[in-house]
C-alpha cells in the first residue's frame, strides 16, 4: 500500500485519520486503499504460564491517580496569553476545546478555537491567520511536519510557539512540543497482549487489525506482537490490514470474513477502537460469532465505552484527550515561563467491564479523576 505523507491527501481521509490520531496516536495521513492482507498464523492455541501477564494485566487496570508530569513550573507563568486552537472538524477535536478553555482559563489565558473542515489547505490557511492575529501559541492536532512547513516557519518567525498532540513530529526539531509519540503510546500494545493472555488462560489465537496507512499506529502493533510472544510462546497470533477506505464502511464485514475463515481465532485486537470498531459487535452477532470471539483496543468513543460496559467488548485503553491537552498547555506554561519543556507521556489506562467508569458522556474523559488539582499545583494555580 503506498503511503503519502505530504498535503495531498483528500480532506475526507485526512479528517479520519486526524480522528484516528486523537484516539491514542499519531499517523501520516495516507490517500490510498488497498486489499486486506494476513501474516503470521493462525492456528490452535497453546498454553503458558501466565503469571507474568496476570500481573500485567492487574497493574494496567489499576486506574492511575497521578499524572505524569511532577516537575513544578516554579516560576511565575505570564497571564493574558493568547491560545489559538486549530480543530479538525471531527468530535474528537471538538470535544477538545473545551478542555483546553478548562486548562487555559486556571493559567490566565484564553483559547479561539477555530474550524476547519481537516484539509490542507484550510489548516494552513488557518495557522497563517492565527499568526496574523496575534497568537501566542498554536495548536494543531497530528500535525504533519511537511505539510506546514511555510507555517511553521512563519510561526518561528514570529515567536509563535506551536505545540501538538499524536504526530510523527520530533520534540525539540521539528516542532516546540509533542504529546502522544510512538514511543509514548508503545505500551498500549503491552497492556493490550497481557489482557488477551491473562483472559484467556494462555490459549488465545488473536488477530491483530491494524490500519498501516497510518504509520504511528505500528508501535502499538510491534509491542503488541513483541509482548504477547514474550508472555505465551505458545499462543497464535496474525495480522490483517484494513485500508483506509473501509473505515466507517466494510470494516467489520473484513474482519468477520477473515473469522470465518480462520474459525480458530478467538480474540480480536483492534488497533483503533473508534474507526474499526463501529458496527462490529453487530456483524458479530450476525454472524453467530459474538459467543466465539472477544474485543480489545486501544482508543474509542462513548458507543465503544457503552459496549465495554455492557461486557460486549472486554476492555479498551481509551483515549487520554485530558492529557494531550494539558499537556500542551502545560509545555506553553514552561516555555512563556522561562523553564526548560521536557516530554511529557499520557498517561494510559486499561479499562474493562469491572472497572469503566459511569456516566461517560461523549468520547473523552479524565484518565486521573482530579487532574485539575494536580495541574494548579504544578503550575502555582488555583484549580477552583
Amino acid at each position: 500500500m503506498q503511503k503519502i505523507s505530504g498535503p495531498g491527501a483528500p480532506g475526507r481521509f485526512l479528517r479520519m485519520a486526524v480522528l484516528v490520531a486523537l484516539a491514542a496516536v499519531a499517523l501520516v495521513f495516507a490517500a490510498c486503499g488497498g486489499d486486506d492482507s494476513s501474516s503470521g498464523g493462525g492456528g490452535g492455541g497453546g498454553s503458558a504460564d501466565t503469571s507474568a501477564a496476570d500481573q500485567l494485566s492487574k497493574e494496567a487496570s489499576t486506574r492511575p491517580t497521578e499524572i505524569t508530569q511532577t516537575k513544578p513550573v516554579g516560576k511565575e507563568i505570564p497571564t493574558g496569553k493568547k491560545i489559538t486552537f486549530i480543530s479538525c472538524g471531527v468530535e474528537a477535536c471538538a470535544v477538545q476545546g473545551p478542555i483546553l478553555k478548562e486548562g487555559a482559563a486556571m493559567l490566565g489565558w484564553s483559547v479561539k478555537e477555530v474550524g476547519t473542515d481537516g484539509s490542507p489547505e484550510k489548516v494552513q490557511g488557518a495557522f497563517q491567520a492565527a499568526i496574523r492575529d496575534g497568537a501566542d501559541a498554536v495548536i494543531i492536532n497530528a500535525a504533519d511536519k511537511d505539510a506546514l512547513a511555510a507555517p511553521l516557519e512563519a510561526a518561528k518567525k514570529a515567536g509563535v510557539e506551536f505545540a501538538t498532540c499524536c504526530s510523527l513530529a520530533q520534540q525539540g526539531t521539528d516542532v516546540m512540543f509533542n504529546i502522544g509519540s510512538p514511543d509514548q503510546n508503545a505500551p498500549i500494545g503491552e497492556m493490550l497482549a497481557a489482557k488477551v493472555v491473562e483472559d484467556s488462560g494462555g490459549k488465545a489465537n488473536a488477530v491483530y487489525v491494524n490500519v498501516s496507512a497510518f504509520a504511528i499506529l505500528a508501535s502499538v502493533n510491534k509491542t503488541f506482537e513483541s509482548k504477547f510472544k514474550e508472555l505465551c510462546a505458545d499462543c497464535k497470533t496474525d495480522t490483517i490490514d484494513v485500508p483506509l477506505t473501509s473505515l466507517g464502511k466494510d470494516a467489520p464485514d473484513r474482519i468477520v470474513s477473515y473469522l470465518r475463515s480462520h474459525p480458530d481465532t478467538n480474540y480480536i485486537v483492534l488497533s483503533e477502537s473508534g474507526s474499526l470498531g463501529p458496527g462490529l459487535t453487530g456483524a458479530l452477532r450476525a454472524a453467530g460469532l459474538s459467543d466465539k470471539v472477544k474485543i480489545v483496543g486501544q482508543g474509542g468513543n462513548e458507543s465503544v465505552y457503552q459496549e465495554v460496559a455492557a461486557g460486549d467488548w472486554l476492555a479498551v485503553v481509551p483515549s487520554a484527550l485530558y492529557s494531550y491537552d494539558y499537556g500542551m498547555l502545560d509545555a506553553f506554561a514552561r516555555k512563556f515561563a522561562g523553564v526548560p519543556v521536557e516530554e511529557t507521556a499520557p498517561e494510559f489506562w486499561l479499562m474493562d467491564q469491572a472497572n469503566v467508569p459511569s456516566g461517560i458522556n461523549g468520547p473523552a474523559f479524565p484518565i486521573v479523576e482530579d487532574y485539575k488539582a494536580q495541574w494548579a499545583k504544578l503550575w502555582g494555580k488555583d484549580a477552583s
